[in-house]
């Protein structure tokens, strides 16, 4: 997952990507770094909007602006969804992708029998003791709630019922049913900032052929 997002990292700031645009090089930024680098090259007085180029800070290439700016630069947009794909898949705690598996497993024997789990659902204070923890709900029940809310019929009947573990129980032990998920996207993310790379590659050729035939066209009717 690192090398990932390393894939994924700005060239300016270092962080993901954040509304990048695609320049003509092939290349991405993110749109409030390019911002800074046309007012970097600002003189007193002068505005953003009088920088017509700047270069690109991974291949030194002279990206030319048009009348609109930075605006006038396409958003990479297949690169943003590729980025909310990972930061759903990346959450910081349990789920973390530098914790291993065993590090995730849940070890119900580690629970002491000083650990008393309540009832997450009662309106008494205090709660009763909870007979069944709802993987699925993610709550601990008592026996009279967990009546009261899990009847016998669906979808009820397909929710996962175990014995009572603590919330920070709860985490873990669905990090490690969803393992296999996480690797499926992590690999349909690498697979996903390949082909990316190829398009981006592929319409870099196709400015260059439409600058080329604009230039040709100027040449032949002045």
């Amino acid at each position: 997952m690192e090398t990932l997002e390393s894939e994924l990292t700005c060239p300016i700031c270092l962080e993901l990507f954040e509304d990048p645009l695609l320049l003509p090089c092939a290349h991405s930024l993110c749109f409030n770094c390019a911002h800074r680098i046309l007012v970097s090259h600002c003189a007193t007085n002068e505005s953003v909007e009088s920088i017509t180029a700047f270069q690109c800070p991974t291949c030194r290439h002279v990206i030319t602006l048009s009348q609109r700016g930075l605006d006038g630069l396409k958003r990479n947009v297949t690169l943003q969804n590729i980025i909310d794909r990972f930061q759903k898949a990346s959450v910081s705690g349990p789920n973390s992708p530098s914790e291993t598996r065993r590090e995730r497993a849940f070890d119900a024997n580690a629970m002491t029998s000083a650990e008393k789990v309540l009832c997450q659902f009662c309106d008494q204070d205090p709660a009763q003791d909870a007979v069944k923890t709802c993987v699925t709900c993610e709550v601990s029940y008592c026996d009279e709630c967990l009546k009261a809310t899990h009847p016998n019929k669906k979808p009820f009947t397909g929710h996962r019922l175990i014995e009572p573990i603590p919330d920070s129980h709860i985490r873990g032990l669905l990090c490690l049913e969803h393992e296999d998920e996480k690797q499926n996207l992590e690999s349909n993310l690498t697979n996903l900032i390949k082909r990316n790379t190829e398009l981006e590659t592929l319409l870099a050729k196709l400015i260059q052929t439409c600058q080329h035939v604009e230039l040709e066209c100027s040449a032949l009717f002045p």
